[in-house]
């Protein structure tokens, strides 16, 4: 079996330690790549895999992306060619599941602000009801995936109430509910075409005042714009994100103790490249032996 490794991230290996002896692995970083020869498609976030790839991918029993989310990948065309599609969402859950929470706390409790003056020298106890710093409450978590339903584990344990929002969770909340009532909301779902945009102004406003909001799912769910007037202008007390609709984001324009960000980086811990290698190796071992294949999306 030929498994092609179209592309990889910078705290990865292009080698996959455990695989098979029979498999040859292949590792191209550039654009062209001989994706004919490929029976197992491995490939990072910045590789997309359109209908071109897909009509080019005629032995091809598996396109596999090293990430957890996979709206690069067209499944429409993957479909179409009858090529199976998976992921990898347990190299990075606690990671994200980590970072989101992090910046959950740090908005709620006010720490940039504490933090902003304490380099200015000022002692802020005298004045902390001013900063209005608050306890987790009731936190919506949307998308309850891998990673979402972990994170929904993780806040319970703290005593926060959770909403589940999810299309496929039968009897979760619904959006609206989720943004009437939640002190703080942090999106873990993946990027498709039904929920591009899905927290724009309206959303946004709808959110309790004084509320929290965190990304570290995908960039384009959120009008980022929106959400920065809408905390400069004190409808929301902080604004978390990791992902931004245009990678790299200029961080400039976030500058703001009520914002946290950080580029992209919430799913990395020192062994996520060995954590990828080993889902990688998982997969094709399931593939081989005939079970089914860890985290199908297709």
């Amino acid at each position: 079996m030929k498994l092609l490794r179209w592309g990889w991230s910078q705290y990865e290996t292009p080698q996959i330690a455990g695989l098979p002896a029979a498999v040859e692995a292949i590792a191209l970083a550039g654009e062209a790549a001989p994706l004919e020869q490929a029976e197992v498609l491995v490939v990072p976030t910045t590789v997309r895999v359109g209908a071109d790839a897909a009509r080019r991918l005629r032995r091809c029993r598996l396109v596999l992306t090293t990430t957890s989310g996979f709206d690069q990948l067209d499944l429409a065309a993957l479909r179409a060619a009858g090529i199976p599609a998976a992921r990898l969402p347990l190299a990075r859950r606690d990671a994200v599941v980590e970072t989101a929470l992090g910046m959950m706390l740090s908005l709620t409790r006010r720490l940039g602000r504490f933090q902003d003056a304490a380099r200015a020298g000022a002692w802020e106890r005298p004045r902390l009801a001013a900063h209005g710093a608050t306890l987790l409450g009731t936190v919506g978590v949307v998308g309850v995936g891998v990673i979402g339903s972990r994170m929904a584990e993780v806040l319970e344990s703290l005593r926060a109430r959770v909403l589940r929002c999810d299309p496929l969770l039968a009897g979760g909340a619904s959006l609206a509910t989720v943004l009437e009532q939640s002190d703080a909301v942090t999106l873990h779902c993946g990027l498709t075409a039904d929920n591009r945009g899905m927290i724009g102004r309206r959303e946004i406003r709808a959110l309790r005042r004084g509320a929290v909001l965190v990304n570290t799912a995908r960039g384009e769910l959120v009008d980022v714009d929106a959400a920065l007037a809408a905390v400069r202008d004190g409808h929301l007390a902080g604004l978390g994100l990791d992902v931004f609709p245009v990678e790299p984001a200029e961080l400039s324009r976030y500058v703001d103790p009520r914002v946290l960000v950080t580029p992209h980086a919430a799913g990395w811990h020192p062994a996520l490249g060995a954590k990828i290698a080993e889902g990688i190796v998982d997969a094709v071992r399931a593939l081989l032996e005939g079970r089914e294949i860890p985290f199908r999306v297709l």
